[in-house]
């Protein structure tokens, strides 16, 4: 087997055992990011040179080590939104081209203390803020099992890189969903961590972040399994003092053992699911019963109010934060498409946003008391399959239908709960899977219940190398 291919946990066990040299298996991996780059555009800045003389250091220096980090050697990719030093934060916006960082993002701190081995930055839409992955300056990322849909967003080439084989984890973020969409998008596993599990925020943000940037959104790992996100979730999550909410709790303290107790609502919204997205929930409880879990049929908390209450939250911040720059420097479809946002949720007021964080309160009161119940909740990650590209640019009218498909991402962003997104299996050619959400503090619930279903449905890397778009 190619080396590219190995997952995370198999290259570091090489590497450690002293199978396979680091320099060995960077240099698979540029190989495989000079072969489908090309045919994904989900790489735009590479760093041969630095990552293979980094490589180079690791296996002069291994021999003096008593033990390796998790991940020495394990090639990575980040997301060319966080900060890494030397290289241009863009954001996706021309304006930004030149942005030079002069300090790494505690994530990417992060993944280095643990030996990973970065071989570039993955695209993302301007600004982050959108379910696709394009811009001005490098262009439209690719799905690698079909070019015509999303490979999703706004973490969309980073789930494309670690699908086509273009290093073994990809870093993420995830405010409205932007992990754990492409994800879906692209068949490949993550996690949306809990708040304060990664430390977060860029040092070359002067002012921090936008509150409610960091009230609902998290930084996270993309990966071809639930062993790998295991590992670069452990690797993140590493103390920094830049971000005072991080936090050192693993757990909620609830018993961490199965067999669990699992809520299950296909629609929590009546308005319909498609039925990939039936099948995908009908394939996840079957696996969840066979791994002797208990699902049963609940209504949700609140679920409309809770993805209403995102998109007048996040409005505000954009209305009073970010509105300026974001006309001053952003494309004419990317402002048209977030004004459709606020027109869909509503303008916001102060009064709307102190409303907002009232009622949020008192949902998230009702899901803990459900999640007390409850070891975890099942549910579709999009009502939809992948959009065809660029869909909210080419056809703005059908902007409200991509929002109402995404409520089941953007009500888990609003509570602030942990959710582990994996793979089902494919529903006409493309990938389909579900969530699995948990309490505040129980990832690790959420990982166990997302490998019962791996361990039944598989995983999907194999069959894309093999059919994908990328294997003609």
């Amino acid at each position: 087997m190619a080396i590219w291919k190995w997952s995370a946990t198999e290259t570091a066990r090489n590497i450690k055992e002293g199978n396979v040299s680091c320099v060995e298996v960077v240099e698979s991996h540029l190989q495989r990011l000079d072969d489908i780059n090309p045919k994904i555009n989900a790489v735009p800045v590479q760093l041969h040179e630095k990552s293979l003389a980094l490589a180079r250091e690791l296996d002069n220096k291994r021999s003096k080590l008593a033990e390796l980090p998790p991940l020495y050697g394990v090639p990575v990719t980040t997301k060319i939104n966080m900060d890494l030093a030397g290289q241009a934060n863009s954001d996706g916006v021309v304006a930004f081209k030149d942005n030079i960082a002069t300090l790494d993002a505690p994530v990417i701190a992060n993944l280095k203390q643990d030996g990973a081995i970065i071989l570039g930055l993955t695209n993302t839409p301007e600004f982050s803020i959108r379910w696709f992955t394009s811009n001005q300056l490098h262009g439209t990322s690719l799905n690698p099992w079909d070019p015509t849909v999303t490979p999703g967003g706004s973490s969309g080439a980073a789930a494309a890189a670690v699908a086509a084989g273009i290093g073994c984890i990809a870093h993420g973020n995830d405010m409205g969903g932007s992990l754990r969409h492409p994800a879906y998008c692209c068949g490949v596993a993550t996690i949306r961590p809990s708040f304060g599990r990664i430390a977060n925020g860029n040092p070359s943000a002067a002012g921090g972040r936008p509150p409610i940037s960091q009230l609902l959104s998290v930084q996270g790992p993309i990966a071809r399994s639930i062993a790998d996100v295991r590992l670069g979730l452990a690797a993140m999550s590493r103390y920094s003092a830049f971000d005072a909410d991080w936090s050192p709790a693993k757990d909620s303290g609830r018993a961490q053992k199965a067999p669990f107790r699992i809520a299950y609502q296909p629609d929590p919204f009546g308005e319909g699911i498609s039925p990939a997205v039936q099948d995908a929930m009908e394939q996840a409880r079957e696996a969840l019963i066979a791994a002797g879990h208990t699902v049963e049929e609940v209504t949700l908390p609140d679920a409309l109010q809770a993805s209403e209450i995102w998109g007048r939250l996040a409005m505000a911040e954009v209305a009073t934060m970010q509105q300026q720059e974001l006309e001053q420097y952003g494309s004419s479809e990317v402002i048209r498409t977030v004004n459709a946002y606020r027109d869909f949720f509503g303008e916001p007021t102060l009064a709307s946003t102190m409303q907002d964080m009232a009622e949020r309160n008192r949902i998230r009161r009702a899901w803990s008391l459900l999640l007390n119940e409850y070891d975890l909740v099942l549910m579709p990650v999009s009502a939809e399959q992948a959009f065809a590209n660029d869909l909210d640019f080419t056809q703005p009218n059908q902007i409200g239908r991509i929002l109402r498909a995404q409520r089941f991402l953007l009500m888990i962003n609003a509570l602030g709960l942990p959710s582990a997104a994996v793979p089902t299996g494919l529903y006409n050619g493309l990938p389909v899977g579900v969530q699995l959400v948990g309490a505040p503090l129980d990832d690790e619930l959420c990982l166990q219940g997302a490998q019962a279903i791996e361990d039944h449905c598989g995983t999907l890397s194999e069959s894309l190398w093999q059919h994908g778009f990328i294997a003609r």
